[in-house]
């Protein structure tokens, strides 16, 4: 296709914002003449792009609950099913509506959920909406662009593929079996305490030790101690350099398995807040079977929805913004086996760590959602702006003191 070879990655960046006819990203320092030619070149970007995204677009509608748009959908069956963010309307106090782009609306009741993936096979009271259409070719790989849809016919978010499709469930990671000190100030990561679900017991590690390196990889944070452990398996070996006082040791760990209960880990509370402080996340991020990791900076309201690739094909859909820096996309191979499978009633959900939404939505053909009780979902909600609240003021308040 023409534009394969006109679409670079610096003139995608634009659309990372959430291009219109009308915006442009904004430039430090520009001056007026050149703040037009900014303009007019995503005017012409933006016209480029939305014959690529026409036909999904059709099948992507909103979300809507109590009054707030909450998520995307993607129409899937024979146009009157619709696949959407499980966690984003678990909650629901209000009858669930969902609207296409060409302003049809309908009446959703929840049909059934998939849990582990957090998305919910809504029914609609109405059909003659517009299917999907899933690529046939295979999972695009590191590298390649992705575009969200957005109802309206626009495109609204690129990315870039930046980690191929793999299994984000806990208990399918590698596992150290240690817990990384937030209060150590230096390189390397101190071991906080160890937890016998991994190795590093067996290997030798103490509490107080600090790690500098897994397999030669340095690490100076817990966030870069996991990363580094990403192509791992439970059952595989790695090698880990550390200091005990004045001591440089390097030891073999046999890694274990990481256990769903992650109580004794880090405060799931505060490793939110950090993911948070690049801008809302969505309330399930993470723990999927399986997912494309991507650049793409969703908001919580736009998941749910399609992603295709430059040529336009349906590749995937939009699971999660995790954090700054990542978000979730099943693909389309995957989704289309789990649309085979029988969805579980929300009445047989059982309760999950970090899953919420157990039991909180009515039986199938109901259209008004029937939650356990309604004022603590109103004060969840509160709770969460009041804290998103909160830890912007302090990212505003650390990037005065500076680095």
């Amino acid at each position: 296709m023409m534009m394969k070879r006109f679409l670079t990655h610096g003139i995608l960046a634009a659309l990372l914002g959430g291009l219109t006819p009308c915006q442009a990203q904004e430039v430090p320092l520009q001056r007026a003449d050149e703040l037009e030619v900014t303009q007019r070149q995503s005017a012409e970007l933006f016209d480029t792009v939305v014959p690529v995204v026409r036909e999904a677009s059709a099948s992507t509608v909103w979300v809507w609950m109590n009054r707030k748009q909450v998520a995307l959908g993607t129409v899937v069956g024979s146009g009157d099913k619709v696949l959407t963010k499980w966690s984003e309307i678990a909650l629901a106090t209000t009858p669930i509506q969902v609207v296409a782009g060409d302003g049809r609306t309908a009446t959703a009741s929840v049909l059934g959920v998939y849990q582990d993936e957090d998305l919910a096979l809504l029914q609609l009271d109405r059909d003659g909406f517009h299917p999907v259409t899933w690529s046939e070719e295979p999972v695009p790989e590191v590298g390649r662009f992705l575009i969200a849809t957005w109802p309206d016919g626009r495109p609204k978010r690129v990315g870039v593929v930046a980690v191929d499709e793999r299994v984000l469930k806990e208990s399918h990671h590698a596992f150290l079996g240690v817990a990384a000190d937030s209060d150590h100030r230096g390189p390397g990561v101190r071991v906080a305490y160890i937890d016998d679900s991994g190795g590093a017991d067996e290997a030798g590690i103490r509490e107080g030790d600090v790690l500098l390196k897994v397999d030669g990889i340095a690490v100076d944070s817990g966030f870069e101690l996991r990363d580094a452990l990403l192509s791992k398996q439970p059952g595989d070996t790695a090698v880990v350099e550390l200091r005990r006082g004045d001591e440089l040791k390097s030891v073999e760990v046999l890694l274990g398995h990481r256990a769903e209960d992650r109580s004794r880990a880090f405060p799931e509370a505060r490793l939110r807040s950090m993911r948070s402080l690049g801008g809302p996340i969505s309330v399930v991020g993470n723990g999927f079977p399986s997912a494309i990791q991507t650049d793409m900076q969703l908001r919580p309201e736009h998941c749910g929805g399609p992603v295709v690739d430059l040529d336009g094909r349906v590749v995937g859909i939009s699971l999660a913004r995790a954090d700054r820096t990542r978000s979730f996309i099943m693909s389309a191979p995957q989704v289309v086996e789990l649309l085979k499978n029988e969805p579980l009633s929300p009445n047989a959900i059982e309760p999950a760590p970090g899953r919420p939404g157990t039991r909180q939505v009515a039986a199938p053909n109901q259209g008004r959602a029937q939650p356990l009780d309604p004022r603590a979902a109103g004060r969840l909600r509160n709770h969460l702006e009041e804290m998103q609240a909160l830890l912007e003021r302090m990212e505003r308040e650390m990037q005065g003191i500076g680095e």
